[in-house]
């Protein structure tokens, strides 16, 4: 009897699965856009849920946080609600794309293939023959949406772009509100950093300040692409993203933010800028750039000479900022296991299942959820062929961005920063599972495939010859 049970609820779900993918496909097969963008409210709206519903307090010692905080059995359903909603839509979009009839829009072929590669040697690779294989369902979802993503059009992609700023708007004003009424919940009030006078840290609706700082860098960027109809909405949201970005206190975000508007300002603005740097009748900019390079210059000579630096230097590593900051925040001593383990398991690697409780309790270090490298956790959980993948994946994605760089106003380069410089002590680039770090990724994802296709040298011989952009009329 138990056994028929299960087997008609199995048989019910699927047949509610292909109904509702019916229905889908009925409903979008006359639409060129989907509602793959729309999935990123679900998203954020899941992980706000998790925390907000939650017993968190940041004012606890950290080992406690993680103890004290479960998911509402909301957040967790709307989590769910989030990845059947991911699945139906890019399941639509996809088969909607086999089917629609025509030539249809030129596939990314090489971003594809570096994808996948990347895809195969991370994931499919460990999870059958690595030391410990192991698969699961979330490791199908990135790769559905992904593919989903490389299947756009430039509609859709402006459309995921502004659907992402609008996105993290709420969740940074529903953090700010939580900051006003219950501030331990998002704010962390016995943090040192490097800025000495800042002694709070501010998580807001997210999993960690880690996670705010470059979701806000996220939203910053968006926001500079795409920003608001009213401009007052849009200097309103700019100051919030950097406030919350300032008091996250993610050093890496901040570097990473600086770097990404440089790429904007230059290719958006490099006309201007060479024309006022070799304009000999208004000298200003040449001089105050040269002025201020010598000033530094100066100050830094100063300090060498007279300024004791050795002896402040040894006492600001004795502090435990100092400390912290010597041993990249207690990163040094995940990577030497990421790399032990790696020796042990030089060509599949570890396998998808490290850094469980299972092992941190191994190691004895609770705290690891992660590598906290790209390339560590790449070549600690899929071995040297994971590395190979890795490495294929970040060259086909850097050709690319420096292709689509100037057409797109230097927005693809920025996204490319921004993961590039998160590579270095979190993982962006992870395929087991769709969260908050992976939005950067998906976006350059989504970027990528709407500013670089095989007409694309057609449309920059067509901008040359002052003739319109054909991705200016798709965007109109």
């Amino acid at each position: 009897m138990t056994e028929t049970l299960i087997v008609l609820i199995v048989f019910m779900i699927a047949l509610g699965a292909v109904g509702a993918l019916a229905l889908a496909m009925h409903w979008g097969h006359k639409r060129d856009q989907g509602l793959v963008p729309y999935f990123f409210y679900l998203s954020l709206l899941s992980s706000a849920l998790a925390v907000a519903l939650s017993s968190r307090d940041l004012s606890l010692p950290d080992e406690l946080v993680s103890v004290a905080t479960g998911k509402h059995p909301i957040a967790a359903w709307t989590g769910r609600f989030a990845t059947i909603f991911m699945l139906l839509t890019c399941a639509e979009r996809i088969l909607h794309r086999i089917t629609t009839p025509g030539p249809g829009r030129p596939l990314p072929k090489l971003l594809m293939f570096g994808f996948f590669t990347f895809y195969v040697a991370t994931i499919v690779s460990p999870a059958f023959f690595a030391r410990h294989p192991n698969f699961a369902h979330e490791y199908v979802h990135v790769l559905i949406i992904a593919t989903a993503l490389m299947l756009f059009t430039p509609k859709e992609a402006d459309l995921s772009v502004k659907t992402m700023r609008n996105a993290i708007f709420w969740f940074l004003l529903a953090s700010f509100a939580f900051l006003v009424v219950r501030r331990s919940q998002v704010l962390m009030t016995s943090y040192q950093g490097i800025i000495p006078f800042l002694t709070v840290r501010y998580a807001g609706l997210a999993s960690h300040a880690n996670t705010l700082g470059p979701l806000t860098v996220i939203f910053l960027l968006c926001l500079w692409h795409r920003p608001f109809d009213n401009r007052k909405l849009t200097w309103l949201a700019g100051a919030l993203g950097l406030f919350s970005l300032i008091l996250s206190q993610s050093k890496t975000s901040w570097i990473s933010l600086i770097l990404a508007a440089c790429c904007f300002a230059w290719f958006r603005h490099r006309d201007e800028i060479v024309v006022r740097l070799t304009d000999h009748r208004r000298p200003l900019m040449s001089v105050a750039i040269v002025g201020g390079m010598m000033l530094g210059m100066l100050a830094i000579a100063i300090l060498i000479m007279f300024g004791n630096v050795g002896n402040h230097i040894d006492q600001a590593l004795n502090t435990s900022q100092g400390a912290s900051l010597s041993s990249f925040s207690g990163r040094d001593q995940i990577w030497r296991v990421a790399k032990e383990e790696w020796d042990r398991n030089p060509v599949f690697g570890y396998g998808l299942t490290i850094w469980n409780p299972a092992f941190l309790i191994a190691i004895r270090m609770p705290f690891a959820v992660h590598a906290h490298s790209q390339f560590y956790q790449t070549a600690v959980s899929a071995g040297w062929i994971g590395v190979i993948g890795l490495v294929v994946y970040v060259a086909i994605l850097g050709y690319l961005t420096l292709r689509t760089a100037r057409v797109s106003g230097g927005v693809t380069l920025a996204f490319f920063v921004v993961v590039f410089i998160r590579g270095i002590s979190e993982v962006p680039l992870s395929m087991t599972g769709i969260a908050m770090e992976t939005l950067a990724h998906l976006m350059l994802i989504i970027l990528l495939t709407a500013y670089y296709v095989p007409s694309m040298a057609k449309q920059r011989a067509a901008v040359s010859a002052n003739k319109p952009a054909i991705y200016a009329k798709g965007l109109a």
